[in-house]
């Protein structure tokens, strides 16, 4: 049967918005036919915190605990699953790499995981060692060792689960666009998602699964095309960070926001026979209201307390407020100049480029005292400082390609030190540089230069390729920590009060 309500997922969106003072979200309560076999599966993604956000009145995974026991006390036959993006960024995981994530997830039950872009971003070596201490399992069809073909650290392409007597089959994609965004490397290949999912689909029904479920790591707008292509009954995605729920054809896709906010749990009624029916689909808000589980709020707090030893410690402090705000994506701010700064004088390369999106938390830190907490939120990704030579040909290029991103606030629009440019949005994207300086010298395309960047833009990441085939002067075996930098940059300065000085001109607004 199909749901009660067809919504689109802007339709959605705005319809959870709605009704988040009530709570909940659904469009109808759950099946009740009495000669139906009945499964639920719960999804979260992209949770990157255990404690609650937005001042405490949403998320926090004791709380989410609490919710998850409730179903499965009520719905014997429940999967609760996890669409990827949970290792990283937040500050505990700048330290810990992931663990606390995991040990969380392993306290609530979490059934099923797949790779989300962020996974990546400790490197594989990483990954790997947090798969080996999941007691869940790990699904994914379309990344694969390079060396092997086989799906990357030991998961599994696709599962058949019986749950209640039903074949359930389950497989996972991750976004292509990985390869580019994280620091996967050269030994991890991300085939086409769809192709891998229409596939896995096929494979899974030929197993002789009655219900097939995908859990991706994706746009909508590929969740749709997978739905169209691969005859799948319901996509449980992630990778959007607000709720959102679709349909195509009779597929249901649904994504639960960030951080816990919400829990989606969706109903599935089939016939004895293995026939689906009927589909019901709910957003509980994990709010303030939900009373915490208590063996994962003690663990939640033993992690805390371990972070809190480390990062409340002030390094200096800021005279003037530092933007992290979005603006890093798309025009010179005080922040990106500064870190910009410190990596071209420790280095002492001629120019230093970094990604506006590898400095975080979207928001503006106040002028007053810098801990350690501030600055690994402010730069919460593992980054080895590379030195490269380019031609100035070259440079220009990757100059090119950054100021290309600022149409969509892409993460590669470039902090610069070093350099000073003049661009024109209005001009077609590669050819917006109006006039670009090194050293007080117009950039001279035959000349070479040493331009120092964070090991993820040397390895070509962001779509820097141009970057990824340079000569490497310093590599990451040699190279600082970004972030070490920046710390013992502030304090060895004690205060510092950035600015913006027109290095980055914007010409034709």
């Amino acid at each position: 049967m199909r749901p009660r309500a067809r919504l689109g997922a802007r339709l959605a969106s705005l319809l959870l918005a709605a009704l988040a003072l009530a709570g909940c979200a659904t469009n109808g309560p759950a099946p009740r036919d009495a000669g139906l076999v009945r499964l639920t599966l719960l999804q979260v993604n992209d949770v990157y915190e255990l404690e609650p956000v937005d001042g405490g009145r949403r998320g926090g995974l004791a709380r989410l605990a609490t919710l998850v026991r409730e179903v499965r006390d009520a719905s014997p036959h429940t999967l609760f699953v996890l669409p990827g993006d949970f290792l990283s960024p937040s500050v505990m995981s700048a330290v810990l790499r992931g663990e606390q994530m995991v040990a969380a997830l392993n306290a609530l039950g979490l059934d099923v995981a797949t790779f989300g872009n962020h996974e990546f971003d400790f490197g594989p070596g990483v990954l790997r060692e947090r798969m080996r201490e999941a007691k869940f399992a790990w699904l994914s069809a379309n990344v694969q060792e390079r060396a092997t073909g086989a799906p990357f650290g030991g998961a599994q392409a696709l599962e058949l689960r019986t749950l209640g007597g039903v074949r359930v089959g389950l497989f996972g994609l991750t976004t292509a666009e990985t390869a580019r965004v994280s620091s996967a490397g050269p030994g991890v290949v991300f085939a086409d998602p769809l192709a891998a999912g229409r596939e896995a689909a096929r494979a899974l029904r030929a197993r002789g699964a009655q219900v097939v479920v995908a859990l991706t790591h994706q746009a909508m707008a590929d969740d749709r095309r997978l739905a169209a292509a691969a005859g799948v009954d319901l996509i449980l995605g992630g990778h959007e960070h607000e709720p959102l729920v679709a349909e195509e054809g009779p597929t249901l896709i649904t994504k639960a926001g960030s951080d816990a906010r919400w829990l989606v749990r969706v109903d599935l009624g089939l016939t004895p026979a293995g026939k689906l029916v009927e589909r019901a689909f709910a957003f509980r808000e994990v709010s303030a209201r939900v009373p915490e589980d208590p063996a994962v709020a003690e663990l939640v707090r033993a992690y805390a307390r371990r972070l809190d030893r480390e990062l409340d410690v002030v390094v200096g402090r800021t005279t003037v407020p530092l933007d992290a705000t979005r603006r890093l994506r798309a025009a010179e701010t005080n922040l990106g100049n500064f870190v910009a700064d410190v990596v071209r004088a420790h280095t002492g390369a001629q120019v230093a480029l970094v990604n506006g999106g590898g400095i975080r938390t979207d928001s503006t830190v106040p002028a007053g005292p810098l801990t350690r907490r501030t600055v690994r939120g402010l730069l919460p990704f593992t980054n080895v400082v590379v030195t490269l030579e380019l031609t100035g040909g070259d440079l220009r290029a990757a100059l090119e390609h950054g100021l290309a991103q600022a149409d969509r606030g892409g993460g590669g629009f470039l902090q610069v030190s070093g350099v000073r440019l003049v661009w024109d949005p209005r001009r077609p994207a590669g050819g917006r540089l109006v006039g670009a300086e090194v050293g007080g010298r117009a950039l001279d395309d035959g000349s070479r230069y040493t331009v120092a960047v964070p090991g993820f833009l040397a390895r070509g990441g962001d779509g820097f390729e141009v970057l990824g085939r340079a000569r490497v002067v310093v590599g990451e075996t040699s190279g600082p920590d970004l972030t070490r930098l920046v710390l013992e940059a502030i304090a060895a300065r004690g205060s510092i009060a950035p600015a913006e000085d027109g290095r980055l001109t914007r010409v034709g607004r």
